[in-house]
């Protein structure tokens, strides 16, 4: 009996560590396909939930899987940080060392951009800056030869893939030129370029180190064939 029960958990520990090999490999390999999938400078950090893991491998749907990557450049736009939640994965693991597929229901996270995103849209002497927590707008607005000290509080408003940015209680140092056109010279629209993982945003929020917009996906091809 002793012996059965040493060599019950002597395979016990085989498959345990079995299994945290085959998770390792597993969260690596995607790690390395999205980074060439999205061309991204470094590759992401990801983390496969569920245990124990060669269950969901053998099976090729996972329940979760969590993606966090770095900066990177998306058609000339800077993204500071994406940070994705997947789910209803399906990624058959034989597959992911020949013609790897990940396809997942559901998608939603967070896409951090910087606020040079928008200052460099911004007039010219005009900069947004964190003050005690709060973004701001402020600077050196030029007009018609005339130069007035400016500061101003804003919000944003997203309307599919498009950011809208709306001053609020402008405070000017002379009165120089009226509100309403320096209203008009810091209303600005961005538009977002193609997020990865086909991230629509939903929402945004202002933080001191940028715009962290919420965002979610469906029957999103996360590696594969798919275009992006």
């Amino acid at each position: 009996m002793r012996k059965f029960l040493v060599l019950l958990i002597f395979l016990l520990v085989l498959l345990a560590a079995a299994d945290r090999g085959a998770h390792y490999a597993a969260e690596s390999e995607i790690a390395k396909r999205i980074s060439q999938q999205y061309e991204m400078a470094a590759e992401p950090e990801v983390t496969i939930g569920g245990f124990p893991f060669l269950n969901q491998a053998i099976g090729g749907e996972y329940q979760e899987i969590h993606v966090v990557t770095g900066a990177m450049t998306i058609e000339e736009v800077q993204v500071d940080r994406v940070d994705v939640t997947l789910t209803e994965v399906s990624a058959p693991f034989a597959d992911l060392l020949t013609e790897p597929s990940v396809v997942a229901g559901g998608v939603e996270g967070t896409v951090l951009l910087p606020y040079s995103e928008l200052q460099k849209r911004l007039p010219e002497g005009v900069v947004i800056e964190a003050a005690n927590g709060a973004p701001r707008i402020s600077g050196d607005l030029a007009y018609q030869g005339f130069s007035v000290s400016l500061s101003s509080d804003f919000q944003i408003e997203v309307n599919g893939d498009e950011l809208t940015v709306i001053p609020s209680g402008i405070e000017l140092s002379e009165e120089l030129v009226p509100v309403s056109t320096v209203e008009s010279m810091l209303t600005l629209t961005m538009k977002l370029p193609r997020l990865p993982f086909d991230l629509q945003v939903t929402g945004v929020e202002l933080l001191p180190n940028g715009i962290q917009a919420t965002a979610v996906g469906s029957d999103v091809q996360i590696v594969g064939s798919s275009e992006l």
